[in-house]
């Protein structure tokens, strides 16, 4: 269970130097356009594809670090009982959407990967044949993530005793 936290967690700071690599290119892009009026065909899709893949393999590491967007303020009214609980549904709802769309996407996925589709512009990169299964994978992943978090969540140890009983 260790291992694909840590794989996980080690994804997200692996990733994040590919928005530095949008950075460059965007940087690039414009002293191309604005200083020497030489656009270029291929700046946009990189940017794109770097941002995409960034965004997509980041969440396994958000969800590892359980930093993924929640609405704290009910959690903290409820007493540790109703927030164990509701923690337990957070983590099987979401394993079974996260499952739903890694399979859906894996189809899409290997479909564009088969065809190796392009993106049909002037660039024609193959994007969506890189993306679109990149999709399935960050969702297997976080799936695993989510699977972790949800064997340690029903330990016996984890659910709070409580006070009043």
């Amino acid at each position: 269970m260790q291992f694909i936290e840590n794989f996980n967690l080690w994804l997200g700071r692996q990733v994040a130097w590919l928005y530095l690599g949008a950075v460059a290119v965007t940087f690039y892009e414009v002293l191309a356009r604005y200083l020497f009026n030489a656009p270029t065909t291929w700046a946009f899709e990189i940017t794109i594809f770097l941002c995409a893949t960034g965004y997509l393999l980041s969440g396994p590491n958000v969800t590892a670090k359980d930093q993924h967007i929640a609405i704290t303020s009910v959690t903290e009214i409820v007493g540790p009982r109703v927030r164990w609980w509701m923690r337990l549904m957070a983590l099987v709802v979401g394993l079974f959407a996260i499952t739903g769309m890694s399979y859906a996407a894996w189809r899409s996925g290997i479909q564009a990967w088969t065809i190796w589709e392009r993106t049909g512009s002037a660039y024609n990169a193959p994007t969506p044949a890189l993306i679109k299964p990149m999709i399935g994978i960050a969702g297997v992943l976080v799936c695993l993530q989510l699977a972790v978090q949800l064997i340690r969540h029903l330990r016996p140890a984890s659910e709070p005793r409580d006070p009043e009983a």
